[in-house]
């Protein structure tokens, strides 16, 4: 249903200016309705002070919210504020945004659109970020076959040109509020069943694929496996492939792909198959062994095994 799960992330891109804007991008996960509200910065204080003024207060309070693991989503704040609100809170694992893929995919949509406008305008994007995401919304979503505008509010939003050619219709059999809500209701029920139908075929569908190109075998309880080393950027790109700490497999959800692991000091995460080297066939080096036992950069090729739910 509607405001059920709204999914969070930012979206960093260069002005006119050379200057870096960061974007908070909302998304209602069942109707695909989608916010994008530039940023000062992304603290945890910008974050809770957009959630408030520009989604909760409009839309209403949401059953939960799902961002991934960055320092601005897990904030003492945010957690606070979500907690006085009755919001439950949910997120990706670490460096898998496709753990999030309703609101990566609008952000590739919003890239795409901001580079089709002209030379003048892309350099003001910050300025037409509102009109092209009224645009994204009000446009046909193949997942569930309406428009988030529509899935949204119940109806289809009236735009110049409707009235330019004078093609705005009017209902006469709503005659007053209670009739209008009626028929609202009845609209927006039959809406949801429809749209519920295309999404589950659709993530049927993408499912089937991704479990395709689920990288390596299922691990095991005990298992010990190097996690990719997604955190170095820039300058120190030729960092090693694979974070030198060893990891235990604790625990493991098939259906996800995921797993729980700890490493020799208690620390726990929880990670994606594709982002794991198993390393269960090297020996264990005892304390008095000098020199590292760990694999330099190159990954052994697995053979693929698709999990079935």
């Amino acid at each position: 249903m509607p405001m059920e799960l709204v999914c969070l992330d930012f979206w960093t891109a260069e002005d006119g200016k050379k200057r870096s804007v960061d974007v908070l991008v909302v998304t209602d996960h069942f109707t695909k309705l989608a916010h994008a509200f530039p940023c000062a910065n992304q603290s945890a204080k910008q974050v809770a002070r957009k959630l408030w003024d520009r989604v909760f207060c409009v839309y209403g309070f949401p059953s939960r919210i799902h961002t991934d693991q960055g320092a601005n989503f897990e904030s003492a704040l945010l957690a606070e504020l979500l907690k006085l609100s009755g919001v439950a809170k949910s997120h990706t694992t670490a460096y898998h945004p496709m753990g999030n893929g309703g609101v990566e995919r609008f952000n590739r949509t919003l890239g795409s659109m901001l580079r089709t406008l002209p030379l003048k305008e892309k350099h003001k994007w910050p300025q037409q970020i509102q009109m092209l995401t009224f645009a994204y919304n009000a446009t046909v979503h193949e997942t569930t076959g309406y428009a988030p505008f529509q899935l949204m509010f119940g109806r289809v939003p009236r735009l110049p040109v409707d009235v330019m050619f004078r093609q705005v219709l009017h209902d006469p059999v709503v005659v007053d509020h209670g009739t209008y809500l009626k028929s609202l209701m009845s609209y927006l029920h039959e809406a949801a069943e429809i749209a519920q139908r295309h999404s589950e075929k659709e993530q049927r569908k993408q499912a089937k694929g991704y479990n395709k190109k689920v990288r390596g075998t299922c691990l095991d309880i005990g298992d010990r496996v190097l996690v990719a080393n997604k955190g170095e950027r820039g300058k120190r790109k030729l960092a090693d492939k694979w974070d030198p700490v060893v990891y235990t497999v604790v625990d493991r959800n098939l259906q996800t792909h995921t797993y729980k692991l700890k490493d020799e000091k208690g620390n726990v995460r929880i990670v994606h198959r594709n982002l794991l080297l198993d390393i269960s066939f090297l020996p264990v080096e005892s304390p008095d062994e000098e020199g590292s036992i760990l694999p330099s950069t190159g990954e052994s090729e697995c053979e693929t095994h698709s999990i079935r739910s």
